[in-house]
């Protein structure tokens, strides 16, 4: 057999039909997220620097990660109930996820239209796209719930994280050499308008899902109505409370220094668009590695020990960053983040699910997702503000104070199980 019929041969295995409807889903949910990630790159890697490059402020950088929070706040709850109602949750991620992406579209085509106020425009289209996106979130999440048995998630959750890993950092490597490259805004505009297409790619895979009967119909009265209906949701359910507790903690540690890290790269270090690229691919790159390690040891030991070494870990990263005397030793430090995010994002989305009962799994999850929006609504302009009386290192290290007492809360909380060996 020659070289090419071995390609052929070994392409019709890979893209041939899976024997069970588990396989089949999974293979599309690896589909979906491997061309997301090509949107992940651009978004993640360059969306705040492109904010400052057209002459954004700090303000607006934090206004990046801020008004999305603000506005998933509001639109949480009503896009559980929409999840709920539907029959087919998948007709509502399908068009909401559409929405969503078809947002970053939008910005791509914002030096066209505009010649003033582009950084605004970028920030209220961010806003925007948030609504969408807060409802394709809980939609995600339930579907997920529904597709893969809990068996599989920790196994299923790591290799979406390592397609994930692959196309986002090679669009972070790729986009940083292009942008040095081609001429200002076109650069960014290629590079956006690149990510929408991929993210397209990645509804195609979604649409190929198929779920098992769904159970019973939910109690839409279960639902919370309003804000004040959220307390009584919380204490029903004892572990999921001190799981949100403690997860709230650790978030405000999250998204306090956000804004900040893209600002004291471009502005303190002076850093260039191949060196953010650099970065944010040597980061992202070291998820291919550590997903599937993360994984086995989340399959033996559990979730808990897995959240708690995960998020100490992660709290290292806004500490270093803030001794940082320049973007050569950035690079090292984001070896921290490509070693330990995968592992709490891992733990936190298999916590999750793990102490949200399925009959009401999207309100539990709206719920989550809600108060931990508002730690990433308050935290990013907090931060940006508190930085301009601090100074950007000072203010890291409140970031990082906040990630080590979220870890804390973790430990000793207890609320997550250990595996059985």
């Amino acid at each position: 057999m020659n070289f090419a019929s071995k390609i052929r041969a070994r392409a019709s295995i890979l893209f041939a039909p899976r024997q069970t409807l588990d396989d089949q889903n999974a293979w599309n949910l690896y589909g979906d997220i491997a061309w997301f990630g090509i949107l992940s790159g651009v978004a993640n890697s360059f969306l705040s620097v492109f904010v400052l490059r057209l002459g954004g402020s700090d303000v607006h950088v934090g206004l990046l990660s801020a008004l999305p929070a603000l506005i998933a706040i509001f639109a949480s709850l009503p896009g559980s109930r929409l999840v709920e109602r539907e029959k087919k949750p998948l007709s509502i991620l399908i068009w909401s996820g559409f929405l969503n992406r078809a947002g970053y579209l939008a910005i791509a085509l914002v030096p066209l239209a505009l010649t003033v106020f582009r950084p605004d425009a970028i920030v209220v289209l961010v806003g925007l796209l948030t609504i969408p996106g807060a409802i394709a979130t809980v939609a995600f999440t339930t579907m997920f719930g529904r597709a893969v048995k809990p068996e599989h998630r920790a196994r299923v959750v790591s290799v979406r994280n390592i397609w994930l890993g692959i196309t986002s950092t090679a669009m972070a490597f790729i986009g940083g050499k292009f942008l040095d490259y081609v001429i200002f805004p076109i650069n960014y505009q290629i590079l956006f308008c690149a990510a929408f297409a991929g993210s397209m790619m990645s509804l195609y895979y979604l649409t190929r899902i198929r779920l098992a009967d769904a159970p019973s119909p939910q109690r839409l009265d279960a639902v919370p109505h309003r804000a004040r209906d959220l307390p009584g949701m919380v204490r029903a359910n004892d572990r999921y409370k001190r799981f949100v507790f403690a997860s709230m903690i650790f978030q405000w540690g999250v998204f306090f220094p956000l804004p900040l890290y893209s600002i004291f790269w471009v502005r303190n270090l002076h850093a260039t668009d191949g060196w953010i690229g650099l970065i944010n691919t040597v980061g992202t790159g070291l998820t291919i590695f550590f997903y599937p390690v993360w994984a086995r040891l989340a399959t033996r030991y559990g979730n808990r020990p897995l959240l708690i070494a995960s998020a100490a870990g992660v709290a290292l990263y806004p500490l270093f960053t803030a001794f940082a005397p320049s973007i050569e030793w950035v690079l090292l430090i984001s070896l921290i983040g490509g070693i330990f995010n995968p592992a709490y994002g891992l733990a936190s989305f298999n916590g999750l699910l793990e102490v949200s009962p399925e009959q009401q799994r999207p309100s539990y999850i709206a719920i989550y997702n809600t108060l931990i929006n508002v730690a990433a609504f308050i935290g990013p302009l907090l931060s940006t503000l508190l930085a301009q009386f601090l100074g950007i290192e000072t203010t890291l290290l409140i970031g990082a104070g906040l990630r080590m007492v979220g870890a804390f809360m973790f430990w000793q909380q207890r609320v997550l199980a250990r595996a059985e060996n």
